[in-house]
């Protein structure tokens, strides 16, 4: 340890040096209270690093392995598109509307059609006066209503004689 306190680098020429072969009372006391701060420094470092284990643990016992993780998520989610592709696909069919949506098509217009339809399925078959008189509108705005349905292709129409009747389509 002396060798270290020899060295001209770490302890240059001041008054407070005694020799240069023996350090100086000073020197030693110096580098005795530098050695105690280290110590307690590293002491420091281990109880932080003791403490930062232990909240590790506490964390890994508080997620348990059956958590879904986004890292177990994605380990279990690779080369399963078509599974995701399922699930994403029973999703749509529950959220489907029953009429599919055109750009000119506006929600007051689906709502009426989505009332049309049941009574469609209870009848079997209706004509625009029949409609009319079962939703309190007018035969014009049920033909719309019924061309605008044939249009989207969920009804087809039919003549009964003179009188157009429509019923769902299969």
């Amino acid at each position: 340890m002396s060798d270290v306190f020899r060295r001209r680098e770490l302890f240059p020429a001041s008054p407070y040096q005694a020799t240069a072969s023996e350090p100086s009372s000073q020197q030693l006391l110096f580098a005795g209270a530098s050695l105690e701060i280290l110590r307690e420094m590293k002491a420091k470092l281990d109880n932080l690093d003791y403490r930062l284990t232990l909240i590790e643990k506490k964390i890994d016992e508080r997620i348990p392995e059956k958590m879904l993780t986004e890292s177990t998520f994605k380990e279990e989610v690779q080369g399963s598109d078509d599974i995701i592709e399922k699930i994403i696909s029973e999703i749509k069919n529950v959220a489907k509307p029953i009429i599919a949506t055109k750009e000119h098509l506006t929600v007051v217009e689906s709502k009426k059609m989505e009332q049309i339809i049941p009574l469609l399925k209870e009848h079997g078959k209706l004509s625009s006066s029949q409609l009319a008189q079962m939703m309190n509108m007018s035969r014009t705005r049920c033909n719309e209503y019924f061309r605008q349905m044939e249009e989207l292709g969920l009804t087809e129409g039919f003549l009964i004689g003179k009188e157009k009747f429509y019923r769902l389509r299969n």
